[in-house]
């Protein structure tokens, strides 16, 4: 029988999560656009942020149980739909009401996009899940690096956004046409296999205790992921306010985040293969911590080139799903459902960044040094957690 191609999966796929790294930073790249068609100051543009984490929250829990129900495709096309519907929403509202309503479908965007779109690749690429799921980032990235020269250039941010509607819709259509692998064979076949793998990781002496080990590892997905979330959003208030520099200027320290972020997917996907996991995270965490504290202590533009470059490459190329790899390799059964509760503390940072920061900042640069403090602190945090889990994990064999 001739082997199935899932090329189409994997370019949907791909197209899909480069669009939505754009859909991503375009609030906070048109930031003074959107103030002015929404009638409100940048305290309402990060409450417009903080209700796309409430859409992710109402949705991440059930989202899972819908993609296997359905199917991977028609999960995805609710997923992409949403998307859509984001973007026009906020172009063409004209008040905060209405733009937080339609922040509320990129939380969904969030929670089907990535039930539906992990699995797909695992599904049709079972042998190098590991790369293609890695690659996911890297589109993003890409895309995420690029975006801000495009923000420079064309200055509607409505424009901007029925474009991206439109290569969304393509790619729906994209989707209905590609046939993807079918997943009730991988749920009876990759569990054995996933489960002799990990068990070999730890050692049966001393076992991990979920209620201390697990909620270490969980408390990581909120903190590592608050780092890197909240300073892809206000970066460029940085830029702006504490620095001066001209918006144009400002936006280009994204650019500079999301390059060393692209970079960093390959690397580290090299580096973890030889390095203990835990120890990887700890040299990444503590890194990201020491940009940041070079950039609030130190402000410049050259200061902040380089925390955003240290934020980039150690803070959100991966380090993410290194964590999450580390707690399914603690407890070898229930990865579903661990994977959920790890992915929902990812889910309050998209909800908790922009609402406390939405407390702090204003258009002053002591406001805004104040958001990055936090930031700052909570990466300490994510430095602090680590250590204790490394501490711990010397009763374990693990790598």
């Amino acid at each position: 029988m001739k082997k199935q191609n899932y090329a189409g999966v994997a370019a949907s796929v791909y197209i899909n999560f480069a669009l939505v790294g754009m859909a991503t930073i375009i609030i906070s790249q048109y930031s003074s656009y959107f103030q002015k068609a929404w009638n409100t100051d940048v305290k309402g543009i990060s409450t417009v942020l903080s209700v796309v984490g409430i859409g992710r929250i109402l949705t991440i829990l059930f989202a899972g149980v819908i993609s296997d129900k359905i199917g991977r495709k028609k999960t995805m096309i609710i997923a992409i739909t949403s998307d859509i519907i984001f973007l026009l929403g906020a172009a063409f509202a004209h008040n905060l009401f209405m733009a937080c309503v339609a922040a509320l479908f990129f939380g969904v965007t969030n929670s089907f996009g990535d039930s539906a779109c992990y699995p797909a690749l695992t599904d049709a690429f079972p042998e190098k899940s590991a790369t293609m799921n890695s690659l996911v980032k890297a589109a993003m990235s890409l895309c995420q690096f690029l975006f801000p020269f495009w923000v420079a250039s064309v200055s509607n941010a409505r424009l901007t956004a029925i474009i991206l509607a439109v290569a969304l819709f393509l790619d729906i259509l994209l989707v209905m046409w590609t046939p993807f692998a079918p997943h009730d064979e991988s749920k009876k076949t990759e569990p054995k296999a996933e489960v002799k793998q990990e068990t070999t990781t730890v050692s049966s002496a001393n076992q991990p205790k979920m209620a201390i080990d697990g909620s270490l590892i969980i408390a990581l997905g909120f903190t590592i992921c608050f780092t890197f979330y909240v300073f892809s959003q206000y970066i460029p208030n940085f830029g702006i306010n504490v620095l001066g520099v001209a918006p144009a200027t400002a936006k280009t320290l994204l650019s500079w985040y999301a390059m060393s972020s692209m970079i960093s997917v390959f690397v580290t996907a090299i580096v973890v293969t030889k390095v203990k996991r835990l120890t990887l995270i700890l040299l990444y965490s503590t890194l990201s911590a020491l940009g940041l504290l070079l950039m609030v202590l130190s402000p410049s533009l050259m200061t902040a080139r380089i925390g955003s470059i240290a934020v980039g490459f150690f803070g959100a190329g991966g380090i993410w799903q290194v964590g999450l790899s580390v707690l399914t390799s603690y407890f070898p059964t229930g990865h579903g459902k661990l994977t959920s509760y790890y992915s929902f503390m990812a889910s309050l940072t998209y909800f908790l960044g922009p609402l406390l920061s939405s407390f702090v900042i204003s258009d002053t640069a002591a406001s805004v040094l104040s958001v990055f403090w936090i930031t700052a602190v909570d990466t300490i945090i994510t430095v602090v957690v680590t250590l204790l889990l490394i501490q711990r994990s010397r009763k374990f064999d693990v790598k």
